[in-house]
Formats: structure tokens, sequence, C-alpha cells
């Protein structure tokens, strides 16, 4: 199915820009964009309030470097890789179990990337369009499975709609500490979500 394929992010997930990334965005699931201060996230992350401008220039900025992060690492571990499976049912299976799969790693960046009211139009237009195009990927998929007489009798829009609103749901609900791993959720939530867009196969 192609699980094994990864293709390298941008920017590397263990640098010291993407920990004040994951480390600022958990500050302001909790506190709030308004109520978090740069001298809450330098202190989170171990720097002076000089030494954090080093790798961000302010606050608004930080938001939408979070936000760019986020769909780099969907670019990068989804969708290129889901590119290259040609069987729509299998790239589907492909994006549902890897996105689940992500959420222990990037979960406060996944909630803060819903927040593009917050972004100037320049930025929020930037956004937008990047998620536009994981939307497309998956309904141009589920138009190949209804194509193939494979998807139950749905309007693959909604179903894209409804797919996407709980594979990123995943991320304000999960815990860490809890009795299933992140990858068995993702499991689940794959084997759930399949079941109910694709018809049953033939005996």
């Amino acid at each position: 199915m192609g699980d094994t394929i990864v293709v390298q992010l941008p920017l590397d997930v263990t640098s010291k820009t993407a920990e004040i990334y994951r480390t600022a965005a958990s500050l302001i699931v909790t506190k709030g964009f308004n109520a978090t201060s740069m001298n809450d996230i330098a202190a989170a992350v171990g720097l002076t309030k000089a030494g954090l401008y080093h790798y961000i220039r302010g606050k608004q900025d930080l938001l939408f470097s979070i936000m760019q992060f986020a769909m780099d690492v969907v670019d990068c571990q989804v969708l290129e890789p889901a590119s290259q499976i040609v069987d729509a049912e299998q790239r589907l299976r492909f994006i549902l179990t890897r996105h689940a799969g992500m959420t222990d790693q990037v979960k406060a960046i996944t909630i803060l990337a819903e927040e593009v009211a917050a972004l100037n139009e320049r930025d929020r237009e930037t956004i937008i369009a990047r998620k536009r195009q994981y939307f497309d990927c998956v309904r141009n998929t589920l138009q190949e499975l209804s194509a193939e007489g494979k998807l139950r009798d749905l309007d693959v829009s909604v179903a894209t709609l409804n797919l996407f609103a709980m594979v990123l749901g995943l991320a304000r609900w999960y815990r860490p500490d809890g009795k299933l791993s992140a990858e068995a959720i993702a499991e689940q939530t794959a084997k759930l979500l399949l079941e109910g867009l694709l018809r049953p196969a033939s005996p």
C-alpha cells in the first residue's frame, strides 16, 4: 500500500524551530492566542525573549509559520506519498491511516491549524489554498471510487467534509497516556471510515 514511503520535510522535526512551533502551539491551544505572550513561549523553550526572535519575527508571524509547518507535514507525509499510490482504495486507506497516526506528533499544531481566522488576509488565503489541495486530493480519490462502483451512494463533497471532520477531530480528544496507541487509533479510525464510505465487497 506504500505505507513505507516517507518524504523528507523541508524543516527537520527535531530542530529548535520545530520545537518552538510545537511548544507555542500547545501554549496557544491552552491559553488562547491573545493571552500567550512571547515571554511565555521563550520560557517554555528555554530561550530569552531576544533569543526567541532569532527564530521568529513576532507572534503573528509565528502563527502563520506554525500553520505552514502543519501543511508541510501533511504535504510531505501524506499527500506526496499518496500521489504515488495508483489504486484509489489503497490511496484512501493510506491517507486516513497516515494522517490519523500523526496525532501524537503534532496534536496541538493540528488544532491550531484550524484557526485561520486569526491570520491576516494574505496569509489566510495561502493556508486556505494549501488546505484546498488536500481537500481536492481526497475528494478526487472518492470520485475515483465512485466511478469504480466502490463508493456508497454518497455525495463526494459531503463525504470528504465529514472525513476531515473526524480525522482532524482526533487531535482534540487523543491522549498519549490513553489505553490505545496512536497507531491503534489510526487503524480503527480508518476502518470505521472505510466501512462507512465503501460498498461491501461482493461475496
